[in-house]
């Protein structure tokens, strides 16, 4: 058995060698870089997968955040209401924006946040909740939509590891004011490159957010005209091209990930292990397959040992984060947050792994 990658990019990207290079080879000779027909066919077809009326492309998920914050016009001082467990990029958006990170304990069993802990953190600076839908898994959003709506909140999604993921049959990204997605390469739908884009239902919203990624411009044909102090944030055509010749494929890839979770589930449980969990009503696109396991370096060696790439998402909370000293958390403030990232695991769940891979997995699972 050779090593089994926790990514293999060159499985994922194999099957769309020919198409995409011959769009690039196109885009080449047109020399349509920005703003081309491949970015407005990709921007239309996302929007229609996330059930949204539009949709903007961005250089990556950490812009499709900051854009997003902006676009929703924070003031210094103001709170945003966020998860602990997530990558950095989820906060350092909130202050990169201008405004302060305040974190809100996680449910345990899916990383994400507990709604029933939301309400003790409002204040009067609270403009609104940035939640996290953590490893593709959707937060409760009958829930945060309710409390939102009570205390006039917006509601952002960073739905980065979420892409196609259901909540009550609704796609993620169509919730809130917007949704924030990363098209990282190693993602469920993954650039050749970085790149993001965010997903909204909301016309002023998303106007503003496409001005403020393109310097402030709002036509064209005005191009040295700056309406307001914008960034350079719009994706390119080339990463669209790729992504729009990936995009068909998204929904098969997700249910293939979905059977070797619920395989993975199987096993675990029979080793008394916990496997991903996600409600019945959802339908997760499952970025990566994280578990929770006792020893976790002793894990890793097991896997290692039958050849087994493993990997951590993510091994500290945000608010033990050196980035984050300034918030004056410390440990033990969210242990729900700090239980689930100790005992956090990775294993491989690439659609393009084969049976005999998956078998083995499973087989090396049953003997931890």
């Amino acid at each position: 058995m050779k090593n089994i990658p926790l990514f293999d990019l060159k499985k994922l990207n194999q099957p769309y060698r020919k198409k995409i290079l011959q769009s690039w080879s196109e885009i080449y000779d047109s020399n349509t870089f920005t703003g081309g027909k491949e970015t407005q066919l990709f921007e239309k077809s996302f929007a229609e997968i996330c059930g949204t009326k539009f949709a903007v492309g961005v250089q990556s998920g950490t812009d499709s955040l900051i854009v997003s914050l902006l676009a929703i016009d924070l003031k210094q001082g103001d709170e945003v209401i966020t998860t602990p467990c997530t990558f950095s990029a989820t906060t350092d958006a909130i202050i990169h924006a201008g405004a302060k990170p305040v974190f809100v304990d996680i449910n345990p069993k899916t990383g994400n946040i507990d709604p029933n802990k939301i309400v003790d953190k409002i204040t009067s600076k609270t403009k609104g909740i940035l939640l996290v839908h953590l490893y593709g898994i959707p937060c409760d959003m009958d829930e945060i939509m309710y409390i939102a709506r009570r205390n006039s909140l917006f509601v952002l999604e960073d739905a980065s590891h979420a892409h196609g993921s259901l909540y009550k049959g609704q796609p993620v990204g169509s919730f809130g004011i917007a949704g924030c997605f990363s098209l990282y390469p190693s993602k469920s739908l993954g650039a050749l490159g970085n790149a993001g884009i965010i997903t909204s239902n909301n016309k002023v919203f998303i106007e503003k957010a496409r001005i403020i990624a393109n310097h402030g411009i709002k036509n064209k044909k005005n191009k040295y005209t700056h309406h307001l102090n914008g960034l350079n944030k719009l994706i390119n055509n080339l990463q669209s091209a790729a992504l729009v010749h990936k995009l068909p494929d998204l929904q098969k890839n997700i249910n293939k990930k979905l059977m070797i979770a619920e395989k993975y589930n199987l096993v675990l449980k029979q080793v008394s292990l916990s496997g991903m969990f996600w409600p019945e009503f959802t339908r997760p696109s499952l970025y990566v397959y994280a578990f929770q396991t006792k020893n976790r370096q002793k894990t890793i060696k097991h896997f290692s040992q039958h050849k087994i790439d493993t990997g951590i998402y993510y091994p500290i909370p945000l608010h033990l984060q050196p980035s984050m000293k300034s918030l004056n958390y410390k440990k033990g403030d969210f242990p729900n947050a700090e239980k689930f990232f100790k005992k956090t695991l990775s294993i491989p769940i690439s659609p393009y792994l084969t049976l005999t891979e998956v078998e083995h997995i499973m087989k090396t699972i049953s003997s931890l």
